[in-house]
This record gives structure tokens, sequence and C-alpha cells, in this order.
């Protein structure tokens, strides 16, 4: 199995007919009112692979803390039958993941083949920061 994409986004959705519709995809940078905190990510993951191949297909997204602490994890889970019978299959997910969110700093987002997350190749670094209250001043 191929990964196509993986990150956060601002804003995705699953839709009904295939497909998603993503805004902000790649999110790269995210910003909380407080330290800790939840929050929930949009991630976006696109993959295919060959026909004949890929039957029962699990990943797990995980997000780590600037520490390497685990504040996050998420399963993508599926069949994937050759029915129709194609050279080629792709599959899309849209699914929000919840973190813990404990400092500012770095995060990483991984795509990993077991839970642990040790193992992934696929690896999103999301800067995730204090909002400025300053910032948001209107003028007039």
């Amino acid at each position: 199995m191929q990964v196509i994409a993986f990150g956060p986004s601002l804003n995705a959705v699953q839709e009904q007919t295939g497909g998603i519709t993503a805004t902000g995809f790649p999110m790269t940078s995210c910003y909380v009112d407080v330290f800790p905190g939840q929050i929930s990510i949009p991630i976006v993951l696109a993959v295919t692979t060959q026909g004949g191949t890929d039957y029962d297909v699990r990943r797990f997204a995980v997000a780590t803390a600037p520490d390497g602490e685990r504040v996050g994890a998420l399963e993508f889970a599926w069949h994937w039958p050759d029915d129709p019978p194609q050279p080629v299959k792709f599959r899309v997910f849209a699914q929000p993941l919840p973190m813990q969110v404990t400092q500012p700093g770095i995060y990483t987002l991984g795509l990993y083949d077991t839970v642990d997350g040790t193992d992934g190749e696929n690896l999103f670094p999301l800067s995730i920061l204090k909002l400025n209250p300053l910032g948001q001043l209107s003028s007039g």
C-alpha cells in the first residue's frame, strides 16, 4: 500500500459519493486558547494499492507532543475487496484525531502500522501555539 496524502487539515468531510472535501490542507500550524487542552484535528489519509493485494488494512495515526509523549491516536481499519476487480484500488479518509495538547511546540502526527507508533514512515510536523489575544483586536 502506498500513502498518497497524510496530514491535518482545517476542515475535512468525507463525501457520500466518494472522496473528501477539505479546506486548509495541509494545516501547518494550529492555535489554541490554553494549555493543557483537548482539541480535535481532521486528518486526511489517501492510499492506493494494486488490485489483488491489501485486503484487510489497519493503520494508526498517532500524535506526539514536543517532549515525545503520546497525546492522541486514531485507528484506520477497513476491508478492501477487489469488487469489482480492478488493477488499482484507491481509498481516502477524513477523520478527526482527538489529542491532548500539553505545551506549545512542534507536535508530530505519524502514520504507523501499530498503535505503539514505532514503525512509521509518514511523519507530519504540526506547530501548535498559544493564541495571542492581542492579535485578535479589530480596528474601528
